[in-house]
């Protein structure tokens, strides 16, 4: 008897860690290009530096130098992940992921440790 106690409380627990993993694996949904392109400013501190995120050929446009300062490497191109949005040097090499905060607004750090902010512009 407590050998099959025991097999209900591990597939019990099995399903639980299932299901949960199913429902955060669903809650996540990849946005695309479209939905993403369009104005935006990368913000550290005070400062701001205004971006064009591209859809054609998943482009940066903008004021790449002044990104490049914080990012420590000029970002060309970008791609959507579920969770936020890479940025990725010439040679295809990932910069940085910024992660969602809310609908419109990214966070990442750079390498120095602060905060840089990813704002849609309306």
């Amino acid at each position: 008897m407590p050998r099959f106690s025991h097999l209900i409380a591990c597939v019990s627990q099995v399903l639980f860690v299932s299901a949960g993993a199913h429902a955060m694996a669903s809650s996540l949904v990849l946005p695309t290009t479209a939905q993403l392109a369009g104005h935006w400013e990368l913000k550290q501190q005070n400062k701001v530096c205004a971006l064009e995120l591209l859809e054609q050929a998943n482009s940066l446009d903008g004021d790449i130098a002044c990104a490049a300062q914080w990012l420590g490497d000029k970002p060309l191109t970008w791609s959507p992940t579920p969770d936020g949005i890479w940025l990725f040097n010439a040679e295809g090499s990932g910069i940085t992921h910024l992660n969602r905060q809310k609908e419109g607004e990214y966070q990442a750090r750079t390498k120095a440790g602060e905060v840089v902010e990813l704002k849609r512009i309306p």
